[in-house]
C-alpha cells in the first residue's frame, strides 16, 4: 500500500504541475456542493456503452435509478445542514455537509476514474524533500515541482477546477464491480465508503475490504431468506440460474451454501450472460421443464421492474421475487418534484451549485430541448410551465439506503467530533474563537480508521425519518429485511403485476400475509413440488446412491424396515428397538411392548371355564351320589374311601384350570406348581391302588385261601397318602431350589407375555412321578383285564388308562409347538 500510495503521489503531483484546464467532459461528470466536510458520491447517472472503436463511453441516462439517488444525496446533506437539532452542531455554528458527486456511468473503470479525484482531495500532506519532474502528453519536460494537495473551499480562476477539500467518505457505489475497484483504491488511503446498492457477498470480505460498509443487507443474507422460502415449501431438489459476474456467482454461492445447510439439493447450476441471447436463455429454461419447484427469485436489484418480465409473463407467472425492505423519504417526493432545471441552489455560506444530470434529466422525461435547433422540425422547446406530476412520482426504492449512508456519515462524525473537538456550550461563538475551524480541521484529519470503526459500531445507530432502524453489523452489513412479491394476473384489471405476500428479516425470519394468496404458474393455488424423489412411506428407509452426496443425498429408493425397528431420526437407516419395546404405527418411535397374559374374558379362557365348570358341577354330583347312599352295598364294594379320594382329585384338577387363568403372581404361580401334580396325583394314586388291589386279592385266591395283605380301606388310604406325599415332597423341594415368581417371555421381538417363572424343561420333570403313575397303573389294568364281569371296574379303569397315556403322549408334541400362542398353551 505504501508504494501504490507514493505511486498515485507522483501521478498526482504531475498532475497538479501541468495546471491546464480541466477537459469539460470531466466538469460536466460531477455536481460539487460546498461544505465544510466533504463526503464523495458515485451513481450510475447514465448508463455504459461502447463506441464503435471498442472504447467505453457514457450512454442513454437513468432516469428512474441515478438521478434520483444523486438528487437524494444532495436532499440528504441539505436536510442535515439545516437541521435544527445537535447533529453536528458545535457552539452554535453548525458544521456543514458538502458533497462531490460523479457520475460513474456504470462501469467500473470510469467509476475508479471518478474515486481518483477523491484520492486528490484527500492528499492533504506535503511528501517532504520530494520533487517531480512530468513528462507532458505532448512531449513537453514540465520543471520540476513540490507537490502538496490543496484545501479550501474556492475555486481556481486559472483551471475552473474545484479546489478540493479531503474527502471524509465515499456514498457509493451502485453495483458491485463498481464497489469492489472503488474499494480496492480507497482502502489504500484510508478513506471509508458506504455504499447503497452492492449487495454482493464479496464485499464482505474484510481482509480485503476492510473500508467498505453498506446500509442494506448482504447477498448472504437473501440467501437465507432464498433458502427459507425454499424449505418452507418443501422443495428439496432445485436448480439454479444466475448471471456471470461478482454479484450473480457470488449470490448464488451463498445460496448453495445456504441449501446445503438445510439439506436441499441443487439439481443443475445455469450460468448466463449479463446480455444474454435468445438461444441462451432458451437452453437453460427448456432444461428446467423437469424441476417445476424452480423460484423465480431474481436479483434485489430490480424485484418489481417490469424488463425482465416484458414479453415472457406466461413464464414469469407465479414466479416469486425479492426486495429489500425500504420505505420512502419524507419529503422527498415533494422536493425532487419541486425541482427546476437551469437554476442555482443555494447552499450553505452563502454559495450554490448547480446540477447539470438533472438538467440533462428534464430534457429527457420531457422530451424537450433547453436550446432549440432551428434546423430540427422535430425539436420542442423546455416550457416553465412542465412540471414534474407528484400525484405519478414514485420514490426508487434504493433511495432510503442513500438517505441512511449520508445519515450514518454524519452521525460517525458526530462521535468523532465529541473526541477530537473540545466540548463548548451551546450559546458559544465558537466561529469568533478560532474553536470551529480547529475542529473542522481536527474532522478532516480525523484516521479513516477510527471513523470507519465508529461508523460500523453498535453505539452508531439511529431511526430515520421512515422511523426505521439504521445500524451496521460487525462486517458493516445492514440489517436484513425483505419484502417477497408474487407476479401474476390481476383478476380485477386483467393484467400481470407485483403482489406482497410476505415478509422475511433475519430475525423473525418468513411471515406470510394472511390476506394474500400466492398464484402459481397457470394462476394455481397448489404449491409446485420440486423433489428427485417422494418421501418414503411409514415404514420405510431412504437407500441413497452410491455416494450419499450431492445430488445423491436428494436422490434415494425406499426400502422396509423390519418389524422391531424403527426409522432412524435421519431417516436413511433401521434402529432396533430395546428390549421389551416395538416401533408405533408409522415406525418413527419405539413404545413399551404391552404386556400380555390370560384375559377372563377371553374365548380361550370361556370355553376353558365352561368345561371345567360341568367337570365341577358332575364331580359335586357323583360326590353327593356317593353321600347319599354311602353305606349301601354298591358303594361300598366300589372302594368308597378311594372312591371320595379319586373324585377329591378330579375336582382339584378342575379348580387348577380357574387358577391357570388367573394374571401370574408370585402366590398364583406358587399354588400352580403344588395343585397341577396333587391333583394328577391324587387321581392317578387312587385308581394306581384300585388296580394293584384288584390284581393282588386275584393272584392269592389262584394260589391260597389266603387273604392279601394291606387292602383295607385304612390300609389303602395310607398307602394313597404315601404316594400322595412323595409329590408334595418333589414339589416342596422344587420350591426351594427354584421359588416361584414371574418373568415376561418374548416368543416373537413384538409380543410380551406375562408367564411365571418355570422353565419348560423343569415343568415335565415335575410331572414325571405322575408318568411313572399312570405307567404302572396302567401296567395293573392290563394285568386285570381278565378278571370276572363282577368285577369289571378294572375294565373300565383299564379303558381310562389307555386313553390317558394317548392324551399324554399327545400332550409333549402339543405343549412345545404351541409356544407362539400363549393363551393356546397355558
Amino acid at each position: 500500500p505504501t508504494l501504490t500510495a507514493l505511486l498515485l503521489h507522483l501521478l498526482l503531483a504531475c498532475s497538479a504541475a501541468e495546471q491546464q484546464p480541466v477537459p469539460p467532459e470531466s466538469i460536466r461528470r460531477s455536481v460539487s456542493v460546498d461544505g465544510d466536510i466533504i463526503l464523495g458520491g458515485l451513481f450510475p447517472i447514465h448508463s455504459s456503452a461502447e463506441t464503435s472503436s471498442g472504447e467505453s463511453r457514457c450512454g442513454r441516462m437513468e432516469s428512474h435509478r441515478g438521478i434520483q439517488r444523486m438528487e437524494a444525496m444532495i436532499f440528504t446533506l441539505q436536510e442535515v445542514n439545516l437541521n435544527s437539532s445537535c447533529l453536528l452542531r458545535y457552539g452554535r455554528h453548525k458544521i456543514q455537509l458538502g458533497g462531490l458527486l460523479f457520475d460513474t456511468c456504470s462501469k467500473d473503470t470510469t467509476a475508479l476514474e471518478r474515486a481518483l479525484e477523491f484520492v486528490k482531495s484527500s492528499l492533504n500532506q506535503e511528501v517532504v524533500g520530494t520533487s517531480y519532474s512530468c513528462l507532458y502528453g505532448n512531449g513537453t519536460i514540465l520543471p520540476a515541482v513540490r507537490y502538496s494537495a490543496i484545501v479550501g473551499p474556492a475555486a481556481s480562476a486559472s483551471t475552473g477546477r474545484a479546489i478540493a477539500k479531503p474527502i471524509r467518505g465515499v456514498v457509493g457505489g451502485a453495483y458491485t464491480q463498481v464497489s469492489v475497484q472503488v474499494a480496492n483504491l480507497l482502502r489504500l488511503f484510508a478513506i471509508p465508503q458506504i455504499s447503497y446498492a452492492s449487495t454482493s457477498s464479496v464485499l464482505g470480505d474484510k481482509t480485503r475490504f476492510e473500508f467498505f460498509a453498506r446500509t442494506l443487507p448482504s447477498d448472504v443474507e437473501q440467501a437465507r431468506a432464498l433458502a427459507d422460502i425454499v424449505v418452507h415449501f418443501n422443495w428439496t431438489f432445485v436448480s439454479t440460474v444466475f448471471s456471470k459476474g461478482d454479484y450473480g456467482e457470488g449470490g448464488i454461492q451463498s445460496f448453495e451454501s445456504e441449501l446445503d445447510k438445510l439439506g436441499v439439493c441443487v439439481a443443475e447450476r445455469l450460468l448466463i450472460n449479463l446480455e444474454p441471447t435468445k438461444a441462451e436463455l432458451d437452453t437453460p429454461f427448456d432444461a428446467q421443464t423437469s424441476a417445476p419447484g424452480l423460484c423465480g427469485c431474481r436479483p434485489t436489484a430490480g424485484a418489481k421492474s417490469s424488463l425482465p418480465v416484458k414479453n415472457n409473463t406466461a413464464v414469469a407467472n407465479g414466479a416469486l421475487t425479492l426486495e429489500i425492505a425500504s420505505s420512502e423519504v419524507p419529503g422527498f417526493t415533494s422536493y425532487f418534484t419541486g425541482l427546476r432545471p437551469r437554476g442555482p441552489r443555494a447552499v450553505a455560506n452563502n454559495a450554490s451549485f448547480s446540477n447539470h444530470f438533472f438538467d440533462e434529466f428534464w430534457q429527457q422525461k420531457f422530451n424537450c430541448r433547453f436550446v432549440v435547433d432551428p434546423t430540427k422540425n422535430d425539436t420542442v422547446a423546455c416550457r416553465d410551465n412542465m412540471r414534474i406530476d407528484a400525484a405519478k412520482f414514485r420514490q426508487e426504492h434504493k433511495v432510503q439506503f442513500v438517505y441512511d449512508a449520508v445519515y450514518a456519515f454524519a452521525h460517525g462524525l458526530e462521535q468523532a467530533k465529541r473526541l477530537v473537538c473540545t466540548e463548548q456550550p451551546p450559546d458559544a461563538d465558537t466561529k469568533a474563537s478560532g474553536l470551529f475551524d480547529q475542529c473542522v480541521a481536527n474532522l478532516s484529519s480525523f484516521p479513516g480508521k477510527e471513523l470507519y470503526n465508529l461508523l460500523i459500531s453498535p453505539e452508531n445507530f439511529f431511526v430515520n425519518s421512515a422511523r426505521r432502524k439504521v445500524q451496521f453489523t460487525k462486517n458493516g452489513d445492514g440489517v436484513g429485511a425483505y419484502r417477497i412479491y408474487n407476479y401474476r394476473r390481476n383478476r380485477e384489471t386483467g393484467h400481470f403485476d407485483y403482489q406482497e405476500v410476505g415478509e422475511w428479516s433475519n430475525s423473525t425470519g418468513l411471515s406470510w400475509r394472511p390476506d394474500r394468496q400466492i398464484f402459481w404458474s397457470g394462476s394455481l393455488l397448489d404449491v409446485p413440488r420440486s423433489r428427485c424423489s417422494e418421501e418414503c412411506e411409514p415404514g420405510q428407509r431412504r437407500m441413497y446412491g452410491r455416494t450419499g452426496a450431492g445430488k445423491d443425498r436428494c436422490c434415494w429408493s425406499c426400502t422396509e424396515c423390519a418389524a422391531h425397528q424403527r426409522v432412524a431420526d435421519t431417516r436413511d437407516a433401521c434402529e432396533d428397538c430395546g428390549e421389551l419395546e416395538g416401533p408405533d404405527w408409522n415406525k418413527t418411535r419405539c413404545l413399551r411392548l404391552q404386556v400380555q397374559h390370560m384375559q377372563w374374558g377371553s374365548w380361550y379362557s370361556a370355553v376353558a371355564m365352561a368345561l371345567s365348570s360341568i367337570g365341577i358341577i358332575c364331580t359335586l354330583l357323583v360326590v353327593g351320589t356317593f353321600l347319599r347312599y354311602n353305606d349301601t352295598p354298591i358303594v361300598k364294594a366300589s372302594g368308597r374311601e378311594l372312591s371320595y379320594l379319586l373324585l377329591s382329585g378330579c375336582l382339584l384338577c378342575y379348580l387348577m384350570t380357574f387358577l391357570l387363568l388367573m394374571k401370574p403372581s408370585t402366590v398364583a404361580c406358587c399354588i400352580q406348581r403344588v395343585g397341577i401334580g396333587l391333583g394328577f396325583s391324587v387321581m392317578y394314586a387312587s385308581l394306581l391302588i384300585k388296580t394293584n388291589r384288584i390284581a393282588r386279592i386275584f393272584e392269592a385266591a389262584s394260589s391260597s385261601a389266603r387273604r392279601p395283605q394291606f387292602i383295607s380301606p385304612r390300609s389303602q388310604l395310607c398307602i394313597g397318602a404315601c404316594l400322595v406325599g412323595v409329590q408334595l415332597g418333589c414339589s416342596a423341594l422344587w420350591l426351594m431350589l427354584s421359588p416361584p415368581g414371574t418373568r415376561i417371555q418374548q416368543p416373537s421381538r413384538l409380543e410380551a407375555i406375562l408367564r411365571c417363572s418355570i422353565e419348560e424343561k423343569s415343568f415335565l420333570v415335575s410331572l414325571l412321578y405322575n408318568m411313572i403313575l399312570i405307567v404302572v397303573c396302567t401296567y395293573y389294568a392290563v394285568r386285570t383285564r381278565s378278571i370276572p364281569e363282577n368285577f369289571n371296574e378294572s375294565k373300565f379303569i383299564g379303558f381310562t388308562m389307555y386313553t390317558t397315556c394317548i392324551i399324554w403322549l399327545a400332550f409333549l408334541p402339543l405343549y412345545f409347538g404351541t409356544q407362539s400362542s400363549f393363551e393356546v398353551r397355558d
